[in-house]
C-alpha cells in the first residue's frame, strides 16, 4: 500500500508516507528501562518520605519499587543508611493500603542483611500474624524469619503453630516454609510442631501437603518409620499432591537403594505410582526404579509406559523419557532395544537436543553393524547444538568404544572432526579423555592415533588441553614400537608455546628418556636446550631431570620421572572410564548425566590408593571389590571396605567417615585378625598397613592393611577392630570391634571381560575344556539360579543370558560368562552354564570352563559346589 501512494506522487501522500515511516520506525525501537540511570543518592533522598506526617501512598510505593530496584541490581546500603530506611518504614504500618504493605514486607526482608536492631518490628509482625488479613498473615510469617533474632521466636510459637493449621492455604504454606528455613537454625523449636504439621498433611491444598510433607522430612529424614507411614497412609488421607508424590517417592529411593529386601511396602508404592495419572509422578517414579539394581523383569514394565511417552507432542516429555531410556542402556541394553522404532522416528525431531539423545540411545544400544549408520546420522547436526549436547555424545563414544573394539577407526574419525571444530573447553577436554579410554583399552588404534594428537597441539588454543595431551604421550608414547616419532613434536612445544605447556613438555620428554634408553642421549641435548629458557619453571624442570638423568639410578629415575605420572594426572580433571564390563552407573545430575556412563569402581577408590608412594610399585590393580560396611551406617563412625587384587598383594581399603559435628578422630588405625581363618593364614603374610592422622568432624578418611599373596586363591573370613584417640598428642586410644566380618571370596580374584562375539571366541578356544554338574537342593527357581551364579563369578554375562525368559513353559536356561583370574599372563576364561529344572523339583546346572590350566578351571567348576 504506501509502495502504491508512492508513486502517486501527491505531496500530502508524500507527507503521509514520511510520518507512517517515522511511526515505524519508532514501533521497531526497544522500550526504555523505567529506572535507567537512577542514582541510588536519588532514590534515598526519595525515601524521606516515609516519615512525613501524612502518608503518601503512591508516592511511597514508588519510592520503594526504587529502592528495590537498586538492591537487585547489585548496590549495597551502608548500615547506617538501612537501618534508617528501616525505621522511617516502620510508620508506614499505620496506611490500610494493601499495596503498599506487601510492599514494606519485601523491603524488609531486603534490608535485612544491612540493617541493624531490626528486632524492633518484632511485635507489629506478631500483631498481623494474630489479627490480620490473610494475606497480611503470610507476608509478615515470611518477613519475620528474616527480621527476627532466633532467640526472640519463642513468645510467638503459638502463632506460628497457628498459622500451620489456618484455613487459608497461603497462611499454612508460609509457615511451613519458615518452618523449614529454621530447622537449619533452631530444629528443637521446629520439632514441636511436629503434630500440627502431620496434621497439615490432611488438607486438601496441594501445596500444603507438599510443604508438610518436606518440613516432616527434613525432621525425621533418617527415621525409616515415619517414610514407612507416610507410605501407607496415601490411600488413606490421600495425598492428591503431585508435588508431595514426587517428594514421598524420592524419600522411599533413599532406602530402597540400601536394601529392596526389608523395604517391600516401599518397592509396591514406587511400582503402583508408575501408572499414576500425573506425568511427573510417573517420571519420578520410573527415575527410581531405573535408579535401583533390579531384573530385567522387574524393569519391563517401567520400559512400557515410558515408550508410550516417546510418541508425545511435549518436548520436555519425550526428552526425560529419552533421559531415562539413555540411563537404563548402559545396564540394560536389550530392554532398551524394544523402543529402538520410536526413537529412530525422534532423529528428525526439530528440537536437536531430542534427536541427540534418541541417536546416542539407539547406539549403545544397536548392534554393531548399524554403528557407521548412525555415526552419520550424528554428525550432520553436530555444530547445530549446544556444547553441553555435544558433551553427551562425545560420553556415549567411551561405552561404545569399550563395547565394540572393532569399530574403533569409525569413533576415532568422528572424535577427531569433532575435535578440530568449534567448541568449548570443557566440551574439547571430553572428547581427549573419550580419545585416551580408546587409546588404553584398544591397543591397535595407539599409534595413529597419538600421531593425530601430535598434530592437533601443533595448533591448540588452550593450553591444560595441550597438557592433557602431553601427558598421555609421556604415559603410552615409550610403549610404542618406535617411540622417536613423538619427540619432534614435543620438543616444538618447548620451543613455541606458553610456559606452562614448556613446562609439561620438558616432563614428557624426561619420560621418554626415562622409559626408551635409546633415545636417553639424544633427549639429554634437549633438555640441555630447554634449560636455558625464560621461564623459571622450564628451566628448573629441565635441570632436575638432567641431574637425575645422569645420575643414572633407576630407583630415583622411576620414583621422581616415571610414576610421578599418576600425581599428575591426580591434579587434572578426571575422565570418567568404564571397565572391561559395564557395571550399573549411579545417578547423576545435570546435562553431563543424560548419558549414563558406567562408574568404575576402581577409578574411584584406586585413585586415592594411587596417592599412597608405598603402593606405586606394586604393579596395575587386577580387581577392586564392591564398597562392603562393616558398622551400621547411623554409628558415630561409619566404615566400609574393599578389596583391591595385584598378582602377588592383596589390599584392604578402608573408608572410615566420621558423622560427629564437634569432635574430630586421631591416630586411626584398623587391625585385621586372619588367624581364625586357616586358609587366608597359609597363603597371606602381613607385610605392612597405614594409618590415618586425623579425621575432622563430618569428615573422612582410610586406612590400609597389605599382605603378601601367594600363587592361591583362598577363601575366608577376618574380623577387625578399629582404634582411635579422642583427642590429639593422646596415649589412651579407644578400641572398638567392627560389627561385621571382612568376606573374601573366590569373586574376589576374578574380573569381567567383554568379548564382543564369545561363540566365535568359545569355538577358537583349543585348551582342553572342565565340565562339572552339580545338583542343588536349596533353590527351585531358575532366575533364583542364574542371579546367584553370577554373583559367585562376577564375570561379564554376555548375551544378556543373565534373564531367564518369564515363560511359564520354561525349564532350562544357559549362562554364557567371560572374564580373567588374577595370575600371569591374564587369561581369557570363558564359562558356558547350562541350568534346568529336574523331575522331582531340583535345579541341575552343568558347568564348562574353557581358557588357562586345568587347575584354575577345576577351581572355577568348584565353586559352585561351595
Amino acid at each position: 500500500k504506501l509502495q502504491f501512494l508512492y508513486f502517486i506522487g501527491s505531496p500530502a501522500t508524500m507527507s503521509k508516507i514520511g510520518k507512517q515511516q517515522e511511526m515505524l520506525q519508532y514501533e521497531d525501537l526497544p522500550d526504555p528501562l523505567p529506572f535507567a540511570g537512577l542514582e541510588k543518592s536519588t532514590v534515598l533522598q526519595e525515601t524521606k518520605i516515609f516519615a512525613e506526617s501524612t502518608v503518601n501512598e503512591r508516592k511511597c510505593i514508588q519510592a520503594v519499587v526504587k529502592l528495590l530496584y537498586l538492591l537487585s541490581q547489585g548496590d549495597e546500603l551502608t548500615e547506617s543508611e538501612a537501618t534508617d530506611i528501616f525505621f522511617a518504614t516502620t510508620k508506614l504500618f499505620q496506611s490500610e493500603d494493601q499495596s503498599l504493605r506487601r510492599q514494606v514486607y519485601i523491603l524488609m526482608k531486603e534490608l535485612s542483611p544491612y540493617a541493624d536492631q531490626m528486632f524492633i518490628a518484632t511485635q507489629i509482625l506478631y500483631k498481623d500474624i494474630d489479627k490480620g488479613t490473610d494475606m497480611q498473615k503470610a507476608n509478615a510469617i515470611r518477613t519475620l524469619r528474616k527480621t527476627t533474632d532466633v532467640t526472640m521466636l519463642g513468645p510467638g510459637e503459638r502463632s506460628l503453630k497457628q498459622a500451620i493449621l489456618d484455613k487459608n492455604p497461603a497462611v499454612g504454606s508460609a509457615a511451613l516454609v519458615t518452618g523449614l528455613h529454621l530447622t537449619k537454625t533452631v530444629p528443637d523449636l521446629v520439632r514441636k510442631w511436629s503434630n500440627e504439621v502431620s496434621e497439615a498433611l490432611r488438607q486438601k491444598s496441594h501445596m500444603v501437603q507438599y510443604h508438610s510433607l518436606a518440613l516432616l522430612h527434613k525432621l525425621k529424614k533418617n527415621n525409616r518409620q515415619v517414610v514407612l507411614k507416610q507410605v501407607q497412609s496415601v490411600q488413606t488421607i490421600p495425598i492428591r499432591s503431585p508435588l508431595a508424590l514426587c517428594l514421598l517417592i524420592r524419600m522411599c529411593t533413599e532406602f530402597l537403594q540400601d536394601d529392596i529386601a526389608n523395604n517391600e511396602e516401599m518397592f509396591r508404592f514406587v511400582k503402583e505410582s508408575i501408572r499414576h495419572g500425573v506425568d511427573m509422578v510417573v517420571f519420578e517414579a520410573a527415575k527410581c526404579l531405573c535408579s535401583l539394581r533390579l531384573s530385567a523383569k522387574e524393569l519391563t514394565p517401567v520400559v512400557v509406559v515410558l515408550q508410550l511417552y516417546l510418541s508425545f507432542y511435549k518436548p520436555v516429555l519425550k526428552f526425560a523419557t529419552l533421559r531415562l531410556l539413555n540411563k537404563l542402556a548402559t545396564t540394560n541394553p536389550l530392554l532398551v532395544t524394544t523402543c529402538n522404532i520410536d526413537m529412530e522416528t525422534l532423529f528428525t525431531d526439530n528440537n536437536r537436543n531430542i534427536a541427540t539423545l534418541a541417536i546416542t540411545t539407539v547406539l549403545m544400544t544397536g548392534s554393531e553393524h548399524s554403528i557407521d549408520r548412525l555415526m552419520k546420522e550424528i554428525t550432520k547436526f553436530l555444530n547445530d547444538i549446544a556444547d553441553e549436547f555435544k558433551s553427551v555424545v562425545i560420553q556415549s563414544m567411551r561405552v561404545l568404544g569399550k563395547k565394540f573394539p572393532h569399530k574403533h577407526s569409525v569413533f576415532l574419525k568422528f572424535l577427531n572432526d569433532a575435535l578440530r571444530s568449534e567448541g568449548g573447553f570443557e566440551y574439547k577436554m571430553s572428547i581427549v579423555e573419550t580419545i585416551a579410554n580408546i587409546i588404553e583399552t584398544t591397543p591397535a588404534a595407539k599409534e595413529e592415533e597419538l600421531l593425530s594428537l601430535c598434530t592437533l597441539i601443533e595448533d591448540c588454543e588452550y593450553s591444560k588441553i595441550s597438557q592433557r595431551i602431553l601427558s598421555l604421550l609421556g604415559k603410552e608414547g615409550p610403549k610404542n614400537p618406535t617411540p622417536s616419532k613423538f619427540v619432534r613434536f614435543i620438543y616444538n612445544r618447548v620451543l613455541l608455546e606458553v610456559p606452562v605447556v614448556r613446562a609439561a613438555a620438558v616432563s614428557t620428554l624426561a619420560k621418554f628418556a626415562a622409559k626408551c634408553e635409546s633415545l636417553r642421549d639424544s633427549i639429554m641435548t634437549l633438555l640441555h636446550r630447554a634449560a636455558s629458557d625464560n621461564d623459571g619453571e622450564v628451566r628448573d624442570r629441565a635441570l632436575f631431570y638432567i641431574a637425575l638423568l645422569e645420575e643414572n639410578d633407576q630407583d630415583m629415575i622411576d620414583t621422581f620421572i616415571t610414576e610421578v605420572e599418576t600425581d599428575v594426572r591426580t591434579a587434572l580433571p578426571a575422565p570418567v572410564t568404564a571397565g572391561d564390563a559395564p557395571p550399573p552407573s549411579d545417578s547423576k545430575s545435570g546435562l553431563s548425566a543424560l548419558v549414563a556412563v558406567p562408574e568404575d569402581i576402581e577409578n574411584k577408590w584406586a585413585t586415592e590408593l594411587e596417592r599412597v608412594p608405598q603402593f606405586r610399585k606394586m604393579g596395575e590393580i587386577f580387581k577392586t571389590s564392591e564398597p562392603q560396611y562393616l558398622t551400621d551406617k547411623e554409628c558415630e563412625y561409619v566404615v566400609t571396605y574393599v578389596t583391591h587384587c595385584f598378582t602377588e598383594y592383596m589390599i584392604l581399603h578402608f573408608k572410615i567417615q566420621n558423622t560427629l559435628e564437634d569432635q574430630a578422630f586421631y591416630n586411626l588405625q584398623i587391625n585385621v585378625d586372619i588367624e581364625n581363618d586357616e586358609d587366608l593364614v597359609s597363603f597371606w603374610k602381613p607385610k605392612f598397613a597405614i594409618n590415618a592422622k586425623v579425621i575432622e568432624p563430618n569428615g573422612e578418611g582410610s586406612c590400609f592393611v597389605c599382605f603378601d599373596r601367594e600363587a592361591a586363591y583362598p577363601e575366608g573370613t577376618a574380623t577387625a577392630t578399629l582404634r582411635f584417640a579422642s583427642e590429639e598428642d593422646c596415649d589412651d586410644e579407644d578400641e572398638y570391634p567392627l560389627a561385621e566380618d571382612i568376606n573374601i571370596s573366590l569373586n574376589s580374584y576374578l574380573r569381567g571381560r567383554y568379548i564382543p562375539d564369545f561363540q566365535a571366541a568359545w569355538d577358537a578356544e583349543t585348551v582342553e575344556v572342565t565340565e562339572e554338574t552339580y545338583l542343588l537342593d536349596s533353590v527351585k527357581n531358575l532366575q533364583t539360579v542364574t542371579n546367584l551364579i553370577i554373583g559367585i563369578y562376577g564375570f561379564t554375562v554376555m548375551n544378556g543370558t543373565g534373564e531367564v525368559s518369564t515363560d511359564a513353559s520354561t525349564v532350562e536356561h544357559e549362562i554364557q560368562l567371560s572374564g580373567q583370574m588374577c595370575f600371569e599372563p591374564h587369561f581369557d576364561l570363558l564359562i558356558w552354564i547350562k541350568v534346568a529344572l529336574t523331575d522331582d523339583g531340583h535345579v541341575a546346572v552343568t558347568v564348562t570352563v574353557k581358557g588357562a590350566y586345568d587347575e584354575v578351571r577345576d577351581l572355577l567348576c568348584m565353586a559352585i559346589a561351595s
